[in-house]
């Protein structure tokens, strides 16, 4: 592994950690990911900002995923989808560079 792999591992490691953390905290106030995710932030304009600039981050994030993954030949990459959607864009973003650094240095 080199050290750029072990870098996203880390990075990896605390986009799961971090937000479900928090993720857990919040449902364990009552608070409902699903519902809250969208309406919550629309309350303040400055959540709200950073609200649309993840979206659309991640909106450009799997419009890459899907070009670079049909470009190397890569099935592997799908798994950063269901990472972003279900657990955190935090975790599948550098999952996403992990797993492509990983294909080019093997050569597959």
């Amino acid at each position: 592994m080199t050290a750029r792999e072990t870098v996203y591992a880390v990075l990896v490691g605390l986009g799961v950690i971090i937000p479900m953390y928090y993720n857990i905290q919040y449902m364990g106030a009552g608070g409902n990911l699903l519902l809250d995710f969208f309406t919550v932030p629309l309350q303040s304009a400055i959540t709200a900002s950073v609200l649309f600039d993840l979206l659309i981050a991640f909106a450009a994030f799997n419009v890459l995923l899907f070009t670079e993954g049909r470009r190397l030949g890569s099935r592997n990459f799908f798994i950063c989808v269901a990472v972003s959607w279900l657990v955190a864009f935090a975790a599948g973003l550098p999952l996403f560079l992990l797993l492509r650094e990983r294909q080019k240095r093997l050569g597959q």
